[in-house]
């Protein structure tokens, strides 16, 4: 999905938030769904998995705000965890390099 073709601009989804709540509710929750659709199947179970617990913390929040903010939250922890997983992978990479040079230079 390209949500830059698929999403009415800003005042469009003011307005329908305001005017019919259940129909702004029903319009987010499909396109987030089309959008975990859309990914690589590989990426989808940690999609779903973070959809899901999006919905728990906006479900906890006591205003929009506070579910933009855990929101926000999520997806922070989301993204340190990814950075650390890619300094893992480099650091491992480096060691492997370091090794296999150390062993070039032994021969």
């Amino acid at each position: 999905m390209q949500l830059d073709k698929h999403l009415p601009d800003f005042d469009m989804l003011v307005s329908l938030y305001r005017d019919d709540p259940e129909a702004f509710e029903a319009f987010r929750r499909h396109s987030l769904r089309d959008a975990v659709h859309a990914a690589p199947p590989a990426q989808r179970p940690a999609l779903e998995l973070l959809l899901s617990r999006l919905e728990i913390a906006r479900a906890d929040a006591a205003t929009p705000m506070d579910a933009a903010i855990n929101a926000f939250r999520l997806m922070q922890d989301s993204v340190g965890q990814l950075q650390q997983l890619w300094q893992q992978t480099r650091q491992a990479a480096a060691d492997l390099q370091t090794s296999l040079l150390i062993a070039r230079v032994r021969r």
